[in-house]
């Protein structure tokens, strides 16, 4: 399978907000967690550490997505 670049940052919090809807709550917890994030602007330039140490909660607020009706 050829490599495939990784989504962006916000490419992947677009998808994931995407299929969040109508009262859903996403908790996540962190305990001193680092992650390496490339420079997309400079490749050769060191990655960035970003450091997490608490919580982040996403909440949606709406209807629930309708789902189609099924054909017969």
């Amino acid at each position: 399978m050829p490599d495939q670049p990784s989504p962006s940052l916000a490419e992947t919090a677009v998808s994931l907000l995407s299929k969040l809807s109508g009262g859903v709550e996403l908790n996540l917890s962190f305990d001193q967690m680092e992650l390496q994030v490339p420079n997309q602007q400079n490749p050769a330039a060191p990655a960035a550490t970003w450091k997490l140490n608490g919580s982040l909660r996403i909440r949606t607020k709406g209807e629930p997505a309708q789902l189609p009706a099924p054909r017969g």
